[in-house]
């Protein structure tokens, strides 16, 4: 998945706290891993040909560092690149079987998966194979979604996420853990009859869904599964040997657990590889691997890594097209962003459990790779300010302010609430069932109506939590659970407590509605009056 502002886990943020709203209702961080001598390394060369002297680099690890500190990362791996090498790199901590992280421990790219195999699609396109402007359904013909001018979405208009697919198309189809052959083409057949929400190329909507339909495009053009592709024609020229994509790579290469996130601390997550989704998200690399594929997009490496894309087609690559936030365009599978004054091309990725960056300063040849074995939307601003800082230390700045998302924390901290709340309100009923009924009964109207209002929210809050805002938000809570694993579990004991204390409740409802006088019909000539009485002298 993209490394990316979730934006449906910020949408159920401000649902959750809507709803909230309406119905009424940490462990110490892991210590730093100092890297001994055989963890780090950094060239001896330095300022000839403009590298990063040794102070430089020094900030970047000490910046590195503090961000791992902060986010309690298990194991880190960081690599500067400069022209054809890499000119210092430092790994952190272990993975998550407990091995210590080295330059040959692999990790899922997430959506760097992106740039690889727009650079795929982009040799196709240079060797004649396909063409970037043509319609998606001249190479599969079964594409054929409703929407406005949905039949003119072009492979460029996938590239660069302007093909009006959207977000929710993309996760729908996403994490199958699909590992059968024919995958890919099965992940992009679910998209066969989606519906577009805007012209080809008039938005920037990042979806998943675009680029598990370039990966059939290039099994269609190639005869090929994309995997063994991927690998011929783009990972061995540019010399990513250790690149995983199939499952058979990650048993041979023992890709660990990641982890994700409860309540701010890391807790490992071992999740099956996905080779359907090779394409969007499932790569894995390791540190060598990554600072490799840097390098070709600077242009460098050796003649097959060069042949693979010619100079102009990088350049066509990183140009970023359509604006795609407050500071960016993105191209054909990149952010085309500045900093410092330099133009920057990046992009992040992240699966449940891992998280990487990389980042090139093409005017300078330079080139940052970071990556994380933890992952969650809360703090994927903050995992990409370790590489986005350490590229800012580079060009002679600081590292820009990060923070969790905050909409995102009042979200966890609400549902949280809520759940005590709950727990607690259960506790209470629970009690009052199985202790004597005191004091004087209610009449039987009062009763049912109390009764009826209090089991009808309680059962529309766990209706809520459950289906609901999941539903509204994201595909479902499935999709909540994979990847905020805390608030989705929330969500869950939610909709368990709320259901629960819906039947306390009519439990307690129905003794005292038997043990309340009954309803009866009054003869007004049998009432006392006492003001007629008082007058009578009575």
């Amino acid at each position: 998945m993209g490394s990316r502002r979730h934006t449906w886990v910020r949408r159920l943020g401000a649902a959750w706290l809507a709803a909230a709203a309406a119905v009424g209702t940490t462990a110490p961080s892991a210590a730093a891993h100092t890297p001994s001598s055989a963890s780090a390394s950094t060239s001896a060369s330095a300022d000839t040909r403009g590298d990063p002297t040794p102070a430089v680099l020094k900030r970047v690890d000490a910046h590195a560092e503090k961000q791992r500190e902060r986010l309690r990362v298990p194991g880190m791996a960081l690599a500067v690149v400069k022209g054809d090498e890499v000119v210092h790199w430092r790994t952190w901590g272990k993975d998550g079987g407990g091995k210590p992280i080295t330059r040959q421990t692999p990790f899922l790219v997430g959506s760097l998966a992106k740039p690889i195999t727009s650079t795929a699609v982009m040799h196709l396109a240079e060797a004649g194979t396909l063409r970037l402007d043509a319609p998606v359904h001249r190479y599969l013909p079964w594409f054929r979604p409703s929407g406005p001018s949905a039949d003119r979405i072009t492979l460029r208009n996938l590239l660069n996420q302007t093909s009006g697919l959207s977000e929710r198309d993309g996760l729908a189809h996403a994490d199958r853990f699909d590992n059968a052959p024919g995958g890919v083409e099965r992940t992009a057949r679910g998209l066969a009859d989606a519906r577009t929400g805007a012209p080809p190329g008039e938005r920037h909507e990042y979806s998943n869904a675009n680029y598990m339909l370039l990966g059939a495009v290039v099994e269609k053009v190639t005869g090929r599964p994309f995997g063994d592709y991927l690998r011929n024609a783009v990972l061995r020229p540019f010399g990513m040997d250790g690149a995983l994509v199939d499952e058979g790579d990650a048993d041979r290469r023992e890709l660990a657990p990641g982890h994700r996130y409860f309540f701010g601390h890391p807790k490992r997550f071992d999740a099956r590889y996905d080779a359907s989704g090779v394409p969007y998200g499932y790569v894995g690399a390791d540190i060598d691997d990554l600072s490799r594929f840097a390098v070709a997009h600077l242009g460098g490496g050796d003649a097959a890594a060069r042949a693979v894309v010619s100079p102009a087609g990088l350049r066509e690559m990183h140009k970023g097209t359509i604006p795609a936030g407050t500071s960016h365009r993105y191209g054909l599978g990149w952010r085309d962003d500045s900093f410092e004054g330099e133009r920057v091309v990046w992009h992040g990725g992240a699966t449940p459990g891992y998280h990487g960056t990389v980042i090139l300063a093409p005017e300078r040849g330079l080139a940052v790779v970071v990556q994380d074995n933890a992952y969650s939307p809360q703090r994927d601003e903050l995992l990409n300010a370790t590489a986005l800082g350490a590229m800012h230390i580079l060009l002679g700045g600081r590292p820009a302010a990060a923070s969790t998302d905050p909409m995102l924390d009042a979200m966890l901290t609400t549902v949280t609430a809520t759940a005590a709340v709950l727990a607690l309100a259960l506790l209470w009923s629970l009690f009052r069932i199985f202790r004597p009924s005191r004091g004087r009964p209610r009449g039987r109207r009062r009763i049912v109506v109390g009764a009826a209002v209090s089991v009808t929210g309680l059962l529309a809050l766990a209706v809520s939590a459950l289906y609901v805002l999941p539903r509204q938000v994201t595909v479902g809570l499935s999709e909540i659970l994979l990847f905020v694993p805390d608030t989705g579990r929330l969500l869950v004991a939610i909709g368990v407590l709320a259901t629960a204390l819906a039947v306390t409740r009519g439990a307690l409802a129905v003794r005292a509605f038997l043990a309340s006088p009954p309803l009866a019909r009054t003869d007004p000539r049998t009432v006392r009056n006492p003001r007629r009485e008082v007058r009578a002298g009575v």
